[in-house]
């Protein structure tokens, strides 16, 4: 072997020694053993504000201060967990008004990305109450170690976004209940992951408990002609005046009025035109046509305008200007 090709394969092995010491996602064989956490174990945040009477959450917020220090230092912070179950009390302490999850990451001073992915909440507007939330003391994120059939797809997308990651000893290995995390120290929410996160989920046209669905997307024989035609969305049953509410941020593209077909009915563009939602039969619409309305907002009334034989809200969401079953788009809406 000349002297050329001796040096390169010296150069080679030395760079291999060195990446010893970081695990690709990969590499699960090389890695370090997992630290356990039990969240029945971890000590209880009781109330989330700071005051005499309240030590551990003054004791909490110092701890973060000082991994906060640690991680601007580019050094490892010392990474322990409490738990907080949150209760309808927590407004007093929380103030909070779309999102519970935000306002507690700021009280904690832990970016809700964190608390997000070491809790499997799935959207910023998920419901907490009653649910014990793990609370770490210091920001990054926490991704699944290994691929999961029941991951949800925020958990999908960042294990795909991090599947090549060099980790560094300043990373840590979790086993949180029997599940294994990787934790990233410091990271954050790419845009995409943000913009998922943020507005994920479609909600649901009528309050749960006023609605069951008489009549399901696919095939049917239309029950005012007698006809077997494709039926484009599903039926809502429910009391005429109900609410019915935008299942996303989007436009009024159309409201019309006293149409033979829907009656008066609302259609909504989400997503600069990428995905709409149509609401029909309605007995009052309360937008205005070229309107911007947030997920959750009334946008009309149920009820029987229109080729409609009751009182109900005919749904449809239409992705790519092709209808797609809103059963299969939307959790719960059942």
């Amino acid at each position: 072997m000349n002297l050329s090709r001796k040096i390169l394969s010296l150069v080679i092995f030395i760079l291999l020694s060195s990446l010893s010491q970081f695990f690709l996602f990969s590499q699960e064989s090389d890695s370090p053993a997992s630290i356990p956490i039990q969240k029945d174990k971890l000590p209880q945040l009781q109330r989330l504000r700071t005051a005499k009477d309240n030590p551990v959450f003054k004791e909490y917020n110092k701890i973060v201060e000082e991994n906060n220090i640690e991680i601007y230092a580019k050094r490892k912070p010392d990474l322990i967990f409490f738990v907080h179950t949150f209760t309808q009390a927590d407004k007093a302490d929380l103030h909070w008004r779309d999102s519970q999850l935000i306002s507690l990451a700021a009280r904690c001073n832990i970016s809700y990305d964190t608390i997000a992915t070491l809790n499997k909440i799935r959207n910023s507007t998920d419901d907490l109450i009653n649910q014990t939330i793990i609370l770490p003391t210091a920001s990054g994120l926490f991704i699944k170690r290994y691929a999961d059939k029941n991951a949800n797809a925020l958990e999908i997308l960042l294990r795909e976004h991090y599947a090549d990651t060099i980790l560094t000893d300043k990373d840590y290995y979790f086993n949180i209940d029997g599940e294994e995390y990787i934790f990233l120290v410091g990271k954050r929410f790419s845009s995409t992951e943000r913009f998922y996160f943020l507005d994920s989920y479609l909600g649901l046209p009528l309050a749960k408990g006023t609605f069951w669905i008489s009549s399901e997307f696919g095939k049917r024989k239309n029950p005012v002609s007698g006809e077997w035609k494709d039926h484009k969305g599903i039926d809502l049953a429910a009391a005429e005046g109900t609410p019915v509410y935008a299942v996303k941020d989007g436009n009024a593209a159309f409201c019309i009025q006293n149409d033979p077909t829907f009656g008066n009915y609302i259609i909504l563009s989400h997503d600069t035109g990428k995905m709409t939602s149509v609401y029909a039969h309605l007995s009052r619409i309360c937008i205005n046509q070229y309107d911007f309305v947030k997920k959750g907002a009334i946008i009309g009334n149920v009820g029987h305008t229109g080729m409609a034989t009751g009182d109900h809200l005919h749904f449809e969401i239409r992705q790519g200007g092709v209808a797609k079953d809103p059963q299969k788009q939307i959790e719960n809406l059942q």
